[in-house]
């Protein structure tokens, strides 16, 4: 790099429902700290698996959690831990957190992951700090990166009081420096689809491409990874179902499926178990008799290793997850889980290769099922491995960063 006028980044994300978010920003910084491994990064986010990025070196500013209850009438947020406050008293809670750790941190980047404004539009006043200090000694880039499959457009106006001159509004949208998208445009046109088709938003707008948190080639072995999980060696057959309100029934109903073809006795059926999974579902599931030789797993980071080796997946459609198939090439059942924009079934929409078929959760209840997995499973398929590159796109993003960063310094040249 030419540029070296970035030392620290401030990342935000939220991570209400799942795992993905966290996942996502481990990629994208390991991506980054390849070019430039003496950038400091801090993680602000709610997520409860803040170990996966100690585990990486990274600092994490541990908010409490919020939790968007997609089983319920409305889809509230509440309180995922602190059941003794209200969620205002969260909120309110969170927000000097935020404050307070861009206040100590200082950073050159501060890049918001997926909510623009952040969760209940707790940023707003951390992005009013970009407003005010726009193209003065203490500004720094702000930058959006995203999945590409949004719920609703993003920006809003932030109205603003001025006893002399009256009252205006600030167009978040204008504030934001770049726009990351890790999709191709092929896939979604974030501008026209979700932002308005803002051509002042379209100069800020990078297609990267899909990011998974391993290449290729940094797969391991069929035997390192079922030596790393502890699995015997045989086939395995990997279901991943996430904590929607139906994963109980559908856990069941597969394993069933399993145990009355005897597909055990060939095969070792692995079963993640969702952090968020209702605790009592979890324990059904593992104290039924007829589960005895089904292999539970807690969250494991690095899931892709599993999976590589896996003779058949069935699990949801999540961004990460989906761009890990594609990797891998592994056979797979997909069931999208229905909430949030449809962006599950959305992304399912157009897959051209012949490992992959998608059934919903009506389906897996109904009464071919049975026939219709053991066909899938014994049927001879192509394995075609596409390739992602994280490193690439967190070069891409790198050098963004580092142009943007440097106009900043050309407006101020005392900066240091």
């Amino acid at each position: 790099m030419n540029q070296e006028n970035i030392k620290r980044i401030l990342i935000y994300t939220h991570n209400s429902i799942g795992l993905g978010h966290a996942v996502r920003v481990r990629a994208v910084i390991s991506g980054i700290r390849r070019w430039r491994p003496d950038i400091d990064f801090l993680v602000i986010s709610g997520t409860s698996i803040p170990h996966i990025f100690f585990a990486d070196g990274i600092e994490v500013v541990k908010l409490p959690s919020m939790k968007l209850d997609i089983d319920q009438e409305g889809t509230p947020l509440r309180p995922r831990y602190l059941r003794g406050f209200d969620l205002e008293e969260i909120v309110d809670f969170r927000q000097r957190m935020i404050l307070d750790a861009f206040d100590f941190f200082e950073p050159d980047v501060l890049i918001i992951e997926h909510n623009m404004t952040g969760q209940m539009s707790e940023l707003i006043p951390l992005i009013m700090k970009k407003w005010l200090r726009n193209g003065g000694a203490r500004d720094f880039v702000l930058a959006h990166i995203c999945r590409g499959i949004l719920k609703w457009a993003p920006f809003l106006q932030i109205p603003y009081q001025n006893p002399r001159h009256g009252s205006g509004s600030v167009d978040v949208g204008a504030l934001y420096d770049v726009i990351f998208v890790l999709e191709d445009r092929e896939v979604v046109d974030v501008n026209k689809q979700y932002l308005g088709d803002d051509p002042d938003l379209e100069r800020k707008i990078r297609y990267l491409g899909k990011i998974t948190n391993k290449t290729h080639e940094e797969l391991p072995t069929r035997r390192q990874a079922l030596h790393r999980i502890g699995l015997p060696d045989k086939k395995v057959i990997l279901i991943s179902l996430g904590r929607n309100r139906r994963v109980f029934d559908l856990s069941q109903r597969l394993l069933k499926i399993f145990h009355d073809s005897r597909l055990n006795d060939d095969y070792q059926v692995v079963i993640v178990v969702d952090p968020y999974l209702d605790r009592e579902a979890a324990r059904a599931l593992r104290n039924d008799p007829t589960n005895e030789d089904v292999r539970f797993l807690p969250f494991t980071p690095d899931l892709v290793d599993l999976m590589h080796h896996s003779d058949l997946i069935i699990s949801r459609a999540g961004y990460n997850t989906f761009n890990e198939i594609l990797l891998t090439g592994a056979k797979t059942i997909l069931v999208p889980e229905s909430h949030g924009g449809g962006e599950q079934e959305k992304r399912v929409q157009s897959l051209p290769l012949d490992n992959i078929t998608v059934m919903t959760e009506d389906e897996i209840f109904s009464n071919g099922t049975t026939d219709r997995i053991l066909e899938f499973l014994d049927r001879p398929v192509e394995k075609v491995s596409l390739k992602f590159d994280k490193y690439a796109i967190g070069k891409s993003i790198l050098e963004d960063l580092e142009t943007r960063r440097a106009r900043h310094l050309e407006k101020d040249p005392h900066k240091p």
